[in-house]
């Protein structure tokens, strides 16, 4: 059985908000940290989480180890996939496919896309541990689990691969943008650099090795820091196109117009055959913020907010993309110093943390949300009011008011009811 706890997180807040979820952890504080994952479930060394896009997978939460599990003396990176994450029935699978060694070489960030694959970044010089090589890149897997390291375990093909490319030694960062396109933090070169796979392996065979219709193009004009051993996640905000990056050695946060820009000139790739390798001009981009980030690493995008972690002192830091500006709203004081490493909200709203050091998996939840009558519990109290409310027997007023309305439509109905409800079932 799981040990929970519950902190009271400090946090600062600047007023006048629409309501919104991710604000709730600024504007209350009764916010609560549950542990989800660790060491025994394969946790080692993760730096990285990712829930599928597809709607039908919203159950599935899955993590990347930069390393094997303690258990598990073989060489490479592996993932764990929480599956019914967040619930009493939550349950995992931990996973590495038997040439990881090479695919999943420290593996630093993991992106799903919308046709069910999955990518993930090394953060080596050379995937193949040549010391005057730098073979290294992305890797793409599909993450049907009936083919997820399960074919080709033992040969003759390379494992269950989707594809590789390898033009960017110690990436850190990844960002999924359509069907095989993915987005990198390059630390060799860096810059940013987009990897469009086309065709996985063109055949589509798990195991291949034909890539040779892959594309990469590379933001020479941009330029960030890598820190070693420490990954510089990053997100495209779909509403506007800009894709923002954790510029970790630079201490900021830079975004780049994924719209923009226009071929220069072709690049020489190393190692292998591309069908196009081009530096890429005239890109609109800028640094978004530039001020109180230490160690930024983990990033995500959830409702017109920016979520940035720290690494070093282990805030995360709350911005408004609003209106095409980035403006700070406000902080939640962890206390996790020196782990965070990536970060992702549910679709709940719900923040998930993994902790590298540690081997952990947290999930933080605003504890005020269904908190109908302000004991800072949410039980079938809480319901029995907010039904009370619908039939006009009873009042809910001030703070409450925002704690009853939980799908944050400004109204207090059967909807936010129905939430309740389920909340309550699963907490129980």
């Amino acid at each position: 059985m799981r040990c929970y706890s519950k902190l009271t997180f400090i946090v600062f807040f600047n007023l006048g908000l629409s309501q919104n979820i991710i604000d709730s952890y600024l504007v209350y504080h009764n916010n609560t940290i549950i542990l989800r994952g660790d060491s025994l479930d394969g946790l080692f060394k993760p730096r990285d989480l990712d829930i599928p896009n597809d709607i039908s997978r919203g159950n599935e939460l899955w993590v990347i180890n930069e390393n094997s599990a303690y258990f598990d003396f073989t060489n490479g990176g592996s993932t764990v996939t929480y599956y019914n994450y967040g619930t009493n029935s939550q349950w995992s699978d931990y996973r590495k496919d038997a040439y990881s060694a090479h695919f999943m070489h420290t593996a630093s960030a993991i992106a799903f896309s919308g046709n069910g694959g999955f990518a993930n970044t090394l953060d080596t010089q050379d995937a193949n541990g040549n010391p005057n090589g730098y073979f290294s890149g992305c890797t793409l897997w599909d993450s049907d689990t009936s083919i997820y390291a399960r074919v080709n375990q033992s040969g003759p093909l390379l494992g269950s691969h989707w594809d590789m490319i390898h033009q960017s030694p110690y990436s850190a960062g990844i960002a999924g943008d359509g069907d095989n396109v993915y987005w990198l933090f390059d630390g060799y070169h860096n810059t940013i650099v987009k990897y469009d796979f086309n065709e996985p392996h063109l055949d589509h065979e798990h195991g291949g090795e034909n890539h040779y219709d892959g594309v990469v193009m590379r933001y020479d004009e941009i330029q960030v820091q890598r820190v070693p051993e420490l990954s510089s996640h990053m997100e495209i905000d779909q509403e506007t196109g800009w894709l923002y990056v954790c510029d970790t050695g630079n201490q900021r946060v830079i975004r780049l117009n994924t719209l923009s820009g226009e071929v220069g000139e072709t690049l020489n790739p190393y190692g292998e055959s591309l069908a196009g390798y081009f530096s890429m001009i005239n890109a609109e981009f800028e640094v978004a913020i530039n001020d109180s980030l230490f160690q930024p690493t983990g990033l995500d995008i959830y409702n017109e907010r920016l979520l940035v972690a720290d690494y070093f002192n282990g805030d995360i830091i709350i911005y408004n993309l609003e209106s095409n500006s980035v403006d700070r709203l406000g902080k939640i004081e962890t206390g996790l110093q020196n782990e965070i490493m990536g970060i992702k909200v549910d679709n709940s709203g719900s923040i998930w943390i993994v902790c590298k050091n540690s081997h952990e998996l947290y999930q933080l939840s605003t504890g005020f949300m269904g908190d109908v009558n302000g004991d800072l519990d949410v039980n079938t109290i809480d319901s029995e009011l907010l039904g009370l409310h619908i039939i006009g027997t009873y009042e809910v007023i001030g703070e409450e008011y925002a704690s009853a309305d939980l799908n944050f439509d400004e109204s207090i109905n059967i909807f936010d009811l129905l939430m309740l409800l389920d909340l309550i079932n699963n907490n129980i």
